[in-house]
């Protein structure tokens, strides 16, 4: 009787029994045997049927511009080593102690400062945010590079400008990083998915190290030979993460994601796929580039219609939320006890209100409305989109009768 062992979709052993014991028979080749263990030390485990389709093409893309901000990085420390003096007698240990503990403050404060302020939209725009921080982290080695020129007494100053944006692109980019594992996470495995992550990120770094042993030996002959391979290098490294953010296809419904889903909709009587929208987002301007703006969890504050519009309405209304036109805003008020679902529908009608000029009004949706909100729900499912979580931007604001 012979049996056989598959491990991750490749056989690796066959089990023999024969009446006088067992025999094990290795059957993997010896490439099979490597490309076994690399898939174990840098994919996840189960790979790639536990993680999204896109993870891959993320991946390429991503290590890509890890090495180049590695190589940038080693052009921008040298700078910043020479700019706090280093190989030169006249300066100062306590001033260049001065200089460092400046900047670690100032981005400590910035860090704390961003988080509290763009903290909730980080979720909800990943890919802008994503190439938001990345933007900034060649802006702040940009900054580097410039400071060695710059006189003593601007030197603490650039270096704590510098350490500011770093800080943003810590807090930016390590939130975007995890909703994009939690987006490839299929099996309930982002810690396995995050950890492979890292994995290759080290693996870039490395290469990276040595490549820049290398560099620095190259740039130390001139300036010009600096900021040409900074220029090179600054260019792929934003080419690379415009394409990884673009291959990205994420199933959860945001602002700009779902406008796009509502445009075609009622043009077309369809819903778009994930793939299809991915492939029109405008992820770089965000849902603040397509038509009027729609706040979710406005406060009821600004309405301003009669006391009695209003009573009529809530009475009559039996709906967790109220939808109204202000300025160049549809706002969302939601009741006390609203969830998510509530969310998706209220945006669907103050999608609808946008198109009207009329301002301080009160829409109320109709049977026939629901109606076709709920084939619209029914398509979306059908078409693979995840309604189970919906980062649409809203305020933790609700309104209740008191």
């Amino acid at each position: 009787m012979r049996f056989k062992e598959d491990y991750d979709g490749t056989t690796v052993n066959e089990i023999e029994f024969d009446g006088h014991g067992t025999k094990i028979l290795n059957v993997a080749k010896g490439h099979q045997k490597l490309s076994s263990f690399l898939k174990e030390v840098f994919l996840p485990e189960g790979y790639p049927n536990s993680v999204s389709k896109d993870y891959l093409t993320y991946q390429f893309w991503d290590t890509l511009q890890e090495l180049c901000s590695t190589l940038n990085g080693t052009l921008a420390s040298h700078a910043i080593f020479q700019g706090m003096g280093v190989g030169n007698s006249k300066a100062s240990a306590l001033g260049a102690t001065y200089t460092w503990l400046m900047k670690d403050g100032s981005g400590m404060i910035s860090n704390i400062l961003f988080a509290w302020s763009k903290g909730t939209l980080l979720d909800i725009d990943a890919k802008r945010w994503r190439l938001f921080a990345d933007v900034l982290n060649d802006i702040a080695m940009f900054l580097d590079l410039l400071s060695p020129l710059a006189p003593p007494y601007l030197f603490t100053f650039a270096m704590c400008c510098t350490s500011v944006f770093r800080s943003l692109v810590g807090v930016a980019g390590g939130c975007t990083r995890a909703t994009i594992k939690q987006h490839q996470a299929q099996c309930n495995n982002m810690a396995d998915v995050s950890a492979k992550d890292g994995s290759q990120e080290k693996l870039s770094g490395l290469l990276g190290l040595v490549l820049s042993m290398t560099l620095i030996n190259i740039i130390s002959v001139s300036p010009l030979i600096t900021w040409a391979t900074f220029s090179l290098l600054t260019v792929l490294h934003l080419y690379f993460n415009y394409r990884a953010c673009s291959c990205l296809v994420m199933k959860s419904l945001n602002p700009t994601r779902y406008k796009v889903i509502l445009d075609h909709w009622f043009k077309e009587g369809n819903v778009w796929n994930p793939e299809q929208v991915n492939c029109v987002e405008p992820f770089i301007l965000g849902h603040r580039g397509i038509g009027k703006h729609i706040v979710v969890g406005a406060s009821l504050g600004d309405l301003n219609p009669s006391r009695s519009d209003l009573t009529d309405t809530l009475d009559t209304n039996d709906s967790r939320y109220i939808i109204y036109r202000f300025n160049d805003e549809v706002r969302i008020c939601l009741k006390s006890g609203s969830n998510h679902t509530d969310q998706i529908e209220a945006y669907y009608f103050a999608y609808m209100a946008a198109q009207e000029s009329s301002d301080s009004t009160i829409i109320i949706s109709n049977t026939d409305q629901i109606s076709a909100h709920q084939k619209f729900l029914s398509e979306m499912s059908r078409e693979g989109w995840d309604l189970s979580f919906s980062p649409l931007g809203a305020s933790q604001l609700r309104y209740s009768l008191v």
